[in-house]
């Protein structure tokens, strides 16, 4: 089983409870399950296996009891518990709320008094007015169904696509098997993944050797194929046993810069490099660079070079979506990008204190691992109830506590914030006056994500004069599972150039929020970003690197990201 498999079953069952009416904590536990084991890196059947039950209830999240769960599907591929909640509460039920809108208790109404266990059957019942037999339900709750079914479809077209979480690991299981064998001179990712574009079709290798027959051959016996879909001299396609394309290109030393560069793309980039080389004589292909004047044709194993060779600064991968960064590199206007070691620290991180899994000192001993100066504790407050979030004394008292723990920790400063609540009026759910007394406070939506366009704008820029200096995760968007809200961007990234609030770019997979290319758009309008990764439990901290991933594709800068300054300006800044 894959962990989103897991997550599923875990996710299904908190909904399960929820209609049932069982305690919020209990809801809440298996919520919190399924969200950790769908973001693991590492897979859950691996880590039972290295270390069996006690590995599994080291998870954050897990305990004994769904540890004990998750080890019953992995010996048997069943879990009885489930299969007795599913059988008065059926799985077909439980798809219903995969539609955005849709609670567990207006699923539970939908399919007991109206018979309705399918989507097909759910889209037909808003259109024919037949949902307006239940009690409370009125046209704009069928028009809103609607929308959540068509957001839904546009949900399953993306998850044919994988994040880079579930990529990123299974490409490195690939490329560390090609590094075993001698005759590998040089392996690498390539296409969206080196990229690092939000999420993956398909995973795209190269590697250089004298001899890529054998290489072709020594893949094609990977413990990880479960089929072969296609063998050729140089090239191979396998069906990874997590169901997964995986394309292997094989070419000689000699020519790897211009196999490296031909297959990182996009198509986009590559289309427009090739025809801008075309009307200077000159043809660009995986084989190397070809002089059509001179009939003469250059091999380039550094990548670099290829870009030299036709006069162009070097765009990173993460660049080259056809952006303006051909443009760019010809006129030598390329920007420096924020480098994956430029961070100094860590603004949005949640601890016990609310839904976090880890104390303050804990992520602060985290936090000196990865070399920070700084890191930001910001637990949720009051008015996200799911998330135990603190209340106006709450807060003072757990920035005692934080201020605590900066005493007592050596070579890092703490301090304390709040994610804050925006809510549908578009004011704050904590008090002014406490606000004043944090060292800086995120606001974020969390509710009503279906307002008017008109209406999102206006709330957001709300909370943006009422004193924040981030905005997290400013569209609202899951991959996968939410579409972003409508809000107008230009008004936004107005507003927060003018009263210098940053834009958080939230570095889970299923965010990556803000996206690259309002990124890029709001950097033009003078906004500063913050590259937050929105920890959870310990091991979210080192997802700030696809974070800085998005930053990078957004054409990002240090002087653009707030946490990569040094504290005393980042301090002077968060009181401005």
């Amino acid at each position: 089983m894959t962990n989103q498999e897991f997550a599923q079953i875990f996710k299904n069952i908190s909904i399960i409870l929820e209609i049932k009416g069982e305690t919020r904590f209990r809801v809440i536990a298996y919520e919190r399950a399924a969200e950790i084991i769908g973001s693991l890196t590492k897979d859950v059947e691996d880590v039972y296996k290295e270390g069996g039950i006690k590995a599994l209830e080291e998870i954050p999240g897990v305990g004994e009891s769904i540890a004990e769960k998750i080890e019953e599907l992995i010996k048997t591929g069943h879990l009885k518990y489930y299969e007795r909640l599913t059988k008065q509460f059926p799985e077909k039920m439980l798809v219903l709320t995969s539609v955005p809108g849709i609670g567990a208790r207006t699923a539970f109404a939908l399919y007991k008094k109206l018979k309705i266990d399918s989507i097909s059957k759910l889209e037909k019942a808003a259109k024919s007015g037949e949902l307006l037999k239940l009690p409370h339900f009125k046209e704009k709750s069928a028009q809103n169904i609607l929308r959540g079914i068509e957001q839904l479809s546009a949900k399953m077209k993306e998850r044919e696509r994988m994040v880079l979480t579930t990529a990123g690991p299974l490409a490195d299981e690939a490329l560390d098997y090609l590094k075993k064998n001698k005759l590998v001179k040089r392996c690498d990712a390539v296409g969206s993944l080196r990229r690092m574009k939000e999420t993956i079709g398909d995973i795209d290798l190269v590697a250089s050797t004298p001899k890529p027959k054998e290489i072709v051959e020594y893949f094609a016996k990977a413990p990880f194929v479960k089929d072969i879909l296609m063998k050729g001299d140089t090239k191979i396609s396998i069906l990874h046993k997590k169901n997964i394309r995986m394309d292997v290109e094989i070419l000689p030393e000699i020519d790897y810069g211009s196999l490296l560069q031909h297959f990182t793309g996009s198509k986009e980039h590559n289309v427009h490099l090739r025809t801008w080389a075309e009307k200077n004589k000159i043809r660009i292909s995986e084989f190397g660079v070809k002089d059509l004047r001179k009939n003469k044709l250059y091999h380039f194993s550094d990548e670099k070079k290829v870009y030299e060779f036709l006069g162009l600064d070097y765009p990173e991968p993460e660049l080259r979506e056809d952006r303006g960064e051909i443009e760019a590199a010809l006129a030598h206007k390329l920007p420096k990008l924020i480098g994956y070691n430029d961070l100094r620290g860590d603004l949005h991180c949640h601890t016990k204190s609310s839904d976090g899994h880890n104390t303050v000192e804990e992520l602060a001993q985290k936090a000196i691992s990865k070399k920070y100066k700084y890191l930001g504790i910001s637990d949720h407050t009051h008015g996200l109830g799911v998330a135990r979030g603190l209340s106006n004394q709450q807060l003072l008292k757990h920035k005692a506590e934080i201020e605590k723990v900066n005493k007592k920790i050596k070579g890092i400063k703490l301090l304390a914030g709040a994610e804050i609540n925006i809510n549908a009026d578009g004011k704050l759910d904590i008090s002014q006056e406490v606000l004043k007394k944090l060292d800086y406070g995120i606001g974020s939506v969390h509710s009503a994500f279906n307002q008017t366009e008109a209406e999102m704008t206006k709330r957001i820029i709300s909370a943006i004069k009422q004193g924040i200096k981030v905005l997290g995760h400013p569209s609202g968007r899951l991959l996968g599972h939410r579409p972003g809200y409508d809000v107008e961007w230009v008004d936004v990234f107005k507003a927060c150039a003018k009263y210098k609030v940053a834009l958080e770019v939230n570095s889970f997979p299923e965010r990556l929020d803000l996206k690259d290319t309002l990124i890029k758009d709001a950097i033009s309008y003078g906004c500063k970003i913050c590259i937050d990764s929105d920890s959870h439990a310990l091991e979210h901290m080192d997802l700030i690197k696809y974070g800085i991933a998005t930053a990078r594709r957004g054409w990002a800068t240090k002087n653009d990201v707030i946490n990569s300054w040094d504290l005393e300006k980042l301090q002077k800044w968060l009181k401005s």
